[in-house]
């Protein structure tokens, strides 16, 4: 259930001659200053959570088996598919540190890897001992946000506008969720930006530069931390980019498994699954023709002769390349439905309801919008001020006998279906209001209201980088 504070915060000031003002402004009207400085560091931190997450487990597999079996603890050994065996067709699903020194890396056919490693220790991924770990992680995302978007093995983007946790900066939150994963015996890279590429590149960063696993791009900063990174890190983006373009398995690979019934379905969960992978490796590979190997040269670039020659996915790199990120959180699955209740703290008449269920319709819109999601179903649930009478009644166990129950505390209303979705706060609020009047008797005083919507869809299609154009005849200039 959930529960608000009808008062809300003030606009933030961004600068000190804000703050002046607002000082003055609080002097003049009595307020107490400390108040009013309290109020900006709130209204601060609120600024502060606009941003997205990227969430990184570090060699997620290896670490767990590393964790079951001591003994491959500083080994060379990879985790693949199906069997994991090298003398069948299958794929490096992840690879330890020491195999990844000797040249091993996701997405390579094992045979291979036999071939240039084979000391190299072969080990299936056993699945169901990864998902209690999955699980646990998955809980502590949706403790530090409300708009959480998983993506392959065990990373997470997560939306921090959802965020009701008490921070002083972006920083010290990544600090202390990489601390709670360390606790896991894992490793985690974060990377926290305006958008989804640009904090999954700050992620990839995170640990360079003597940094422990936290890289915070504020605002304004986009461009010139990208400008400093290599083109070829496009092709370890999982879900704003394209993933590791290796690890897709070959169409022989693929049937063959799938007619023996070893290929599971697949070893990631996520919305990644769509993004064309070669088409991006295809484009870096072209860029490294023409001798482009880094963001900086792609902002030197004209975007309109990227579009023209490698389609919308050439204006998608160099947006990134300027710092333009307009990519967004999609939450895994919207809610089943979204609450919030106002208890009074005396009964109220039938005007301080009614202002309560305003007040409810305009804090559920927020929410909605907040997390892009659409609702079409409204109940409202009153809780009326009358003495409790516990009636019990007689129903049949499941034994045959009768029982006595104790009947449950008398509530009044109903609910509606609209004829649209919507998350508009006026439209939420005229209908609950209907349902108010319909249910309202005048001699009636309430304890406290409920307000629920229900039937509720996403509005925001996932976001993938748009498909690379296929060229037909080479051209002598980019620009």
């Amino acid at each position: 259930m959930q529960h608000f504070n009808v008062y809300s915060l003030a606009q933030s000031p961004q600068t000190e001659a804000d703050t002046a003002g607002l000082a003055y402004a609080a002097d003049t009207a009595g307020v107490d200053m400390a108040k009013a400085q309290e109020i900006v560091r709130a209204a601060e931190r609120a600024r502060l959570r606009q941003g997205v997450m990227h969430v990184r487990i570090r060699h997620f597999y290896c670490t767990l088996e590393e964790m079951y079996d001591a003994s491959l603890r500083g080994q060379a050994f990879v985790v693949g598919t199906g069997t994991g065996r090298p003398n069948e067709p299958g794929r490096v699903i992840d690879a330890s540190p020491a195999a990844m020194r000797l040249g091993v890396s996701p997405g390579m056919p094992l045979r291979r890897v036999h071939r240039l490693a084979p000391r190299t220790r072969f080990l299936p991924a056993a699945h169901d001992r990864y998902q209690p770990i999955i699980q646990n992680l998955k809980e502590r995302y949706r403790a530090y946000s409300r708009i959480i978007e998983s993506v392959p093995i065990a990373d997470t983007f997560i939306d921090l506008r959802g965020c009701e946790l008490t921070f002083d900066t972006p920083v010290a939150l990544g600090e202390r969720l990489c601390a709670e994963i360390a606790e896991m015996g894992l490793t985690a890279m974060i990377g926290i930006a305006n958008g989804k590429a640009i904090a999954e590149l700050a992620a990839l960063m995170s640990r360079k530069d003597g940094r422990q696993g936290v890289l915070y791009i504020p605002p304004g900063r986009e461009a010139s931390f990208v400008q400093t990174l290599p083109l070829s890190l496009l092709l370890q983006l999982r879900a704003a980019g394209g993933g590791t373009p290796g690890a897709l398995p070959e169409l022989g690979e693929l049937h063959e498994q799938n007619s023996n019934g070893v290929m599971r379905a697949p070893e990631v969960e996520g919305k990644s699954e769509q993004i064309d992978a070669v088409a991006l490796a295809e484009l870096v590979a072209h860029l490294r023709d023409f001798g482009i190997t880094s963001f900086a040269q792609v902002a030197t670039l004209s975007e309109e002769g990227l579009i023209r020659r490698l389609g919308r996915l050439g204006g998608w790199v160099y947006q990134v390349a300027s710092g333009e990120d307009s990519s967004l959180v999609v939450p895994d699955a919207p809610p089943l439905s979204q609450n919030a209740r106002i208890r009074f703290h005396q009964a109220a008449d039938a005007d301080e309801t009614c202002a309560a269920i305003r007040r409810l319709a305009n804090y559920l819109s927020e929410r909605l919008i907040e997390q892009r999601l659409k609702g079409q179903a409204i109940a409202l649930i009153l809780w009326p001020n009358v003495l409790r009478r516990e009636t019990r009644k007689l129903v049949i166990s499941d034994d045959g006998e009768e029982a006595a129950v104790t009947t449950a505390e008398e509530t009044l209303g109903g609910q509606m279906l609209l004829s649209r979705h919507t998350d508009e706060a006026d439209i939420l609020a005229h209908h609950s209001l209907m349902l108010f009047a319909h249910y309202h008797r005048p001699a009636n005083r309430y304890l406290q209201v409920q307000l629920r919507i229900g039937d509720i869809i996403a509005t925001t299609p996932a976001y993938y980088p748009p498909p690379a154009r296929s060229r037909g005849r080479p051209t002598r200039k980019l620009g």
